[in-house]
This record gives C-alpha cells, sequence and structure tokens, in this order.
C-alpha cells in the first residue's frame, strides 16, 4: 500500500471534523471520544509537517492545508461510497438490462419477456437491442445474449440454445417455384446474412454445386432480421435460423424449403454474465425463465396455481 495513505483513521476523522468544523461534533458523529479525534488530527498533522486547524476565538477553523486537503478528501470519499455501491448486493427489486442482438430480440425475445416480467415484476427488465458488443464489466449492462462462445471475458458462460439452419421462402414464392430440388433455387433470388459460414457459397459447397451464386445473389444483409423481413416481403430465400421464424413457421407466413437438404452447421446462443454481479439475483432469476422457456416449460404467471411449483433446472 502507498505509506501515504497508512493514515487512514486519521484521515477518517480529519474528513468529519473538517465537515463539522468541531472536535465534538465529528466525536459525536464517529461515536468517539473528542480526545480520540484531537489525537488523531495531531498524528495526521505531525505527519503531514503542517497544521490543519486553527482556533479564531472558540471556533475552530481550516488552515489553507487543510482547506486542500479537504477537498481532495470529499472528492475521494465520494469515489469510494460510490465504488461501494456499485459492488454491493443489491436487493432482489430493481433494473436488469439485457443485451440482445435485434433479430433475437424481435424474434423470440419480445414475444415472450411479458412471460418474465409478469413473474417478477419488481423487476424491470431493459432489452438493448444491439449488434456491438458492450463490454458486460464496465457495468453499463448485466447479461449478454449473442451467439458469440467468446463474447464477454472474465464472465459466467451458459450455452443457451443450437439451432439448425434452415432455407424458407414466402407462402407465395414457395407455391409458384414449389422448390422440387436445388436447382429451383437458381430460378429465384437468394438472401444471405453477413456471416461466412452461413452464406450461399457455403450452401453449395455442401452439396458439391458448382454454380455463380453471385449472379443471383440479390441482397446480403447485417443481420438476420433484415433477412426475414426481405423473405416475408417474398424477395427470395434466406438461410435462417429456425427458432427465429419458429412462430411464421407454425402461422404459415413462411415455408421451410427443400427439408432434404439440411445444412449441418448449425448456430448456438449463449449467456453471459458476472458471477458477482450485484445483481445477481435479479439475473439468476432471468436465467432460470429463459432456460425455462427454451426447455419449453412455459407457465402461465397469471396461473396462481403455479406459482409455488419448482421447476427442474436446466440442463447445460
Amino acid at each position: 500500500m502507498d505509506t501515504r495513505v497508512t493514515h487512514l483513521k486519521a484521515i477518517h476523522y480529519f474528513a468529519v471534523a473538517s465537515k463539522t468544523l468541531s472536535y465534538t461534533k465529528a466525536a459525536q458523529e464517529l461515536f468517539v471520544s473528542q480526545a480520540a479525534v484531537s489525537q488523531q488530527i495531531r498524528l495526521l498533522e505531525e505527519y503531514l509537517g503542517n497544521k490543519l486547524f486553527y482556533r479564531a476565538g472558540r471556533d475552530m477553523q481550516l488552515t489553507t492545508q487543510g482547506h486542500i486537503l479537504a477537498e481532495h478528501l470529499g472528492e475521494a470519499f465520494d469515489l469510494i461510497g460510490k465504488g461501494l455501491d456499485r459492488v454491493k448486493a443489491e436487493p432482489f427489486a430493481g433494473n436488469l438490462s439485457i443485451i440482445c442482438p435485434q433479430s433475437f430480440a424481435s424474434s423470440w425475445m419480445m414475444p415472450k419477456l411479458w412471460r418474465f416480467t409478469a413473474m417478477h415484476d419488481e423487476i424491470t427488465a431493459r432489452l438493448l437491442c444491439c449488434d456491438f458488443r458492450e463490454d458486460l464489466r464496465a457495468g453499463n449492462a448485466d447479461i449478454d445474449i449473442s451467439n458469440d462462445e467468446n463474447a464477454q471475458k472474465d464472465c459466467k458462460k451458459i450455452k443457451l440454445l443450437e439451432t439448425d439452419m434452415i432455407l424458407v421462402a414466402s407462402k407465395n414464392l414457395a407455391d409458384a417455384i414449389k422448390f422440387n430440388g436445388i436447382n429451383d433455387l437458381l430460378r429465384c433470388w437468394l438472401i444471405q446474412a453477413d456471416e461466412a459460414e452461413y452464406s450461399w457459397p457455403a450452401f453449395f459447397r455442401e452439396f458439391d454445386i458448382q454454380t455463380d451464386v453471385k449472379q443471383k445473389l440479390w441482397a446480403e444483409v447485417s443481420s438476420w432480421y433484415m433477412g426475414i423481413s426481405a423473405v416475408k416481403a417474398g424477395h427470395g430465400v434466406f438461410i435462417c435460423p429456425k427458432i427465429m421464424i419458429q412462430d411464421d413457421l407454425e402461422s404459415g407466413d413462411l415455408v421451410h424449403i427443400l427439408p432434404q437438404f439440411p445444412f449441418r452447421k448449425t448456430l448456438s446462443f449463449y449467456m453471459h454474465y458476472q458471477e458477482f454481479s450485484p445483481r445477481i439475483e435479479r439475473i439468476k432469476a432471468f436465467e432460470k425463465w429463459i432456460t425455462d422457456e427454451l426447455a419449453g416449460i412455459s407457465i402461465d404467471p397469471f396461473d396462481h396455481r403455479h406459482h409455488n411449483i419448482e421447476q427442474k433446472p436446466a440442463e447445460h
């Protein structure tokens, strides 16, 4: 430790006395004797080689050196207080910030998040949709969900899911082209995400098909969400994570074409969080909810019969 801060007790006593301008009031605030305050400040003055107080009649006043030290200590103790607040365990009630790609948030998270909020109405979930990385160690977010296994350093990592990549098109396009074989793909526009592993060249290589994809590539999009929007409008075929369009497949808005030609490469999503976060109780509640949802354990939060049922934790 820096030898300049070895007199922490004396520094603390001085900081209080500098505000009260009275050894007696400082002693009362510190729950010690006046003599103890006087002794500690005298030790600090001896160490510094400067007087910190002087008497003006019956009153105590700070010297110039005392004013300088009091100003710096005020800022220092304020920072210490803020630091303690940040690492101190927070109550269960409060905010919970979750970083999530827009595609996953829009297609899967948002339609289901109401159940978490209804189950834990004391927690305010803030969903931050962004496709860039926010370091959780900065303290601006509590949970990071992405398909990057190494998205966060020094964090707990949980594999949430692994989903198939499938070829999808709008119902109108599927009815018009039929898509009986891979060659039928060359009769329409092809859309791909900005992910080399899940591109059309990668798909055609997997099935040893020689073709000039560039002649048919209509668009390369920066997110799954944009690609899904394009195919819903009937603008071609898209290689897409199945979990993001499950509801669209069930409703018939989108069609899984050529299922006999499965893309062997899958896509995984991971949840990262700091194990020693001051909001760990809220994080654990969210972890329990999302793993249950993905496991198909979906409880109606308004059905009071289930509120006390213990659910089996998801296996990772």
